[in-house]
């Protein structure tokens, strides 16, 4: 039974572990190195309280529960699942994953959040890689129900089996992976629309605003309810998706879109930078994190009315 949770690394992503599993009355040791951090995130946790405490209909958080440490075998000693947030770079995590398994329990699930590495290669040195996956979650951790699950050539189902009830206690929706590959789905699906956006600014024919506004007024409002395959089926009327391919299908011949990325240049990430300093409109990362809560607790508990409408 998971009882206890280890997050290693504790910044933007490692903290919305730490505020989701608290918010669920689990008990969190978290490791960084630097001690100093532990204000830092407790000052993001109680910024984060309202909204959490909103969307899960909790009373409060129970900073009991919490608990921050400097040393990496203090942090895994006791851990039940264990969840890594270190930087996206092979060398970095196959390394931590060597310790993680050295310190760990033999039966403790070990998931790492990264956003496209390969977990076969990440666990290569992690002792009893059959507990050893990717839980890649999405930016609120503590809001959005996502999280990709993705299994390596030796990871077992028992243990995929109990992640999956696992981020269901959390209140999270996960997604099983069919087989590992690079960037996984969501983060492959944002790459395209990031890439075709930078070569649209890089070319003079939009700012970042007008890119944001398309997605905003347009896609973005179908796809928090339905994504992109269900909305392209009421595309094609009564007939559906098979309507939809024969109308629109030739269009993919079309040389509309670029997958390869443009060169990042001086000009264009001056271009990136200014038109988000502007969208922000002197308002801190912190302010428009906080809106951005508020919205997506509102967003969800209003989905959940329509979801339950459209899913049985």
């Amino acid at each position: 039974m998971i009882k206890k949770i280890a997050v290693i690394g504790t910044g933007v992503i490692g903290t919305g572990w730490i505020i989701r599993c608290l918010a669920h009355n689990f008990k969190v040791i978290a490791y960084d190195k630097d001690p100093k951090l532990k204000k830092k995130i407790i000052e993001e946790i109680r910024r984060a309280s309202p909204f959490v405490k909103k969307l899960f209909n909790k009373k409060k958080i129970n900073l009991k529960n919490f608990q921050y440490v400097t040393s990496l075998e203090i942090a895994l000693k006791d851990a039940d699942f264990i969840q890594e947030n270190a930087t996206e770079n092979y060398k970095i995590k196959t390394k931590l994953m060597n310790l993680i398994g050295k310190y760990a329990k033999n039966n403790a699930i070990i998931s790492s959040s990264s956003s496209g590495l390969l977990p076969t290669k990440i666990y290569l040195k992690c002792r009893n890689p059959a507990r050893t996956m990717i839980g890649h979650p999405f930016n609120p951790v503590y809001l959005c129900p996502g999280v990709e699950v993705v299994a390596g050539k030796k990871t077992k189902t028992k243990f995929l089996n109990k992640a999956n009830k696992f981020y269901k206690s959390i209140s999270m929706n996960p997604i099983i992976v069919k087989k590992e590959l690079p960037g996984y789905l969501a983060d492959r699906l944002q790459e395209a629309l990031w890439r075709e956006g930078l070569h649209i600014i890089n070319e003079g024919y939009a700012t970042t605003k007008n890119l944001d506004r398309a997605i905003e007024d347009g896609p973005g409002l179908r796809w928090s309810l339905m994504g992109t395959f269900l909305t392209f089926h009421l595309a094609g009327g009564k007939l559906g998706m098979k309507h939809m391919l024969e109308q629109f299908g030739p269009a993919l011949k079309l040389p509309w879109t670029k997958l390869k990325a443009p060169k990042l240049s001086k000009k264009l990430s001056s271009r990136v930078i200014s038109g988000t300093k502007s969208q922000a409109k002197g308002k801190s990362v912190a302010m428009i994190s906080s809106i951005r809560d508020e919205y997506l607790v509102n967003l969800q508990k209003l989905r959940k009315k329509y979801e339950d409408k459209l899913r049985k």
